[in-house]
């Protein structure tokens, strides 16, 4: 009788302690997205930055790399768009945009994983950027 309760107590313990083990690895995980993701919306939004100077010509495009303290690299290339190379909705002449379009690709990679964001926006005749779209993908 004293061994079988033992079996069980055992049991549950070890249990307990796979699911202990399980949240942990579950927690790295959001952990490393979240880092990976920090660090792709901060090389985009460096890269707006970029944009709001005057002076990119409208064919020209940049590359910007970033190797971080905690292993993320980051590569960011910021275009120049004309206007007619914009998505259907935003082309069209009547549709009240004026300024300088460009687009953001930033990718952010350690190891394995992944994650990348896909901007466009407008540096307006006063220099403000005006994001026109955005799409992450983890």
């Amino acid at each position: 009788m004293v061994l079988l309760l033992l079996a069980l107590l055992s049991g549950t313990v070890l249990q307990a302690l796979i699911s202990a083990r399980m949240e942990l690895r579950a927690g790295d995980e959001r952990q490393a997205r979240f880092a990976l993701q920090s660090a792709v919306l901060d090389s985009t939004w460096a890269a707006l930055h970029v944009g709001m100077k005057a002076g990119t010509a409208s064919s020209e495009y940049q590359v910007i790399e970033d190797h971080r303290p905690d292993g993320i690299d980051t590569r960011t290339t910021l275009q120049g768009l004309p206007r007619e190379a914009l998505p259907p909705p935003l082309s069209r002449p009547d549709v009240p945009l004026f300024g300088q379009f460009f687009s953001v690709l930033s990718r952010a990679q350690t190891g394995t994983r992944s994650s990348q964001v896909r901007a466009l926006a407008c540096r307006l005749p006063m220099g403000d950027i005006r994001v026109l779209a955005w799409v992450e993908h983890p």
